[in-house]
């Protein structure tokens, strides 16, 4: 793309959400991103380049991911070793070793 015709800030985005269903229709269908980039351009669905796409669809995916997933469980306090009486060191009985 050149300069003249370049998409505004986040209208690539805009542009997906508007076909997020039948994006997810040909992914169902088994097409990949370039199959689906290449036949939602020709179609004039989207005008954004490939990179931006892909780049849109990443976005989209780990935001609805981040929306699916539960927060973690706060995890159970552990004792921790450092209070306990400092280790000292013995001599072994060489009597006891043989």
């Amino acid at each position: 793309m050149t300069a003249s015709n370049r998409l505004a800030r986040n209208l690539g985005r805009v542009e997906l959400l508007a076909v997020r269903a039948k994006v997810q229709e040909l992914f169902d269908a088994g097409y990949d991103r370039r199959k689906i980039h290449t036949r939602l351009h020709e179609e004039g669905s989207i005008t954004m380049s490939y990179p931006t796409f892909c780049f849109q669809l990443n976005k989209l995916d780990s935001a609805g991911a981040a929306k699916a997933k539960p927060a973690p469980a706060p995890s159970p306090k552990i004792a921790r070793a450092d209070k306990a009486e400092p280790f000292s060191i013995v001599r072994p009985n060489i009597r006891d070793l043989v």
